[in-house]
């Protein structure tokens, strides 16, 4: 059997020591676990939010690149254009003929054709040529108009006109003319 202590020796129970111990724990499953487990889930939560937003720039990107191809493509599409009617190095004397053929066609009289050295650059070259001429003002538009019909890029970079005399109706001028050449050979 059991000893029973006499009532007056009896101990009340200690509920503030309880209350102490359990506020402890508390404090503790506080501290050491919810605390930490709140800060990573929030350092979670910072890096889906990155995630996100790097996804977003991408897409926003996607568009951005398939654009820029397309204007890739396009500008290669004229660089093959260009090449394919661009007179060569090679090519250069046959196109001073021809601009001597356009010249005497449209009823310009050539005194003197002066081809320039040429300005060598990465991947054309420009090729400038002064024509000083002696025709009419329908003529020498005749010759601009038929300038501008031959293949390759010419600009015309400098023109001079100077009336003739009393005795002559015919202009007396300068060209000048830039002819784009391609290098790539």
């Amino acid at each position: 059997m059991k000893k029973q202590l006499p009532a007056s020796r009896q101990r009340p129970p200690r509920t503030w020591l309880i209350t102490a111990v359990l506020a402890a724990l508390a404090l503790a499953y506080v501290w050491f676990l919810f605390l930490p487990g709140q800060r990573a889930i929030a350092e979670l939560r910072a890096q889906v939010h990155e995630r996100r937003q790097q996804i977003m720039q991408a897409q926003n990107l996607l568009a951005t690149v398939a654009q820029t191809r397309a204007r890739l493509e396009a500008t290669r599409e004229v660089g093959r254009q260009w090449r394919a009617e661009a007179p060569r190095r090679a090519e250069v004397i046959t196109h001073f003929a021809s601009l001597t053929q356009q010249a005497a066609a449209a009823g310009v009289a050539i005194e003197r054709f002066d081809p320039l050295p040429p300005n060598e650059l990465n991947v054309i070259a420009q090729q400038n040529v002064t024509l000083q001429f002696c025709a009419s003002f329908a003529a020498l538009f005749d010759l601009l108009r038929r300038l501008e019909e031959l293949p390759g890029t010419i600009w015309v970079r400098n023109l001079r006109l100077q009336t003739g005399s009393d005795h002559e109706p015919q202009l007396r001028g300068e060209l000048t003319l830039t002819i784009f050449v391609d290098r790539t050979d």
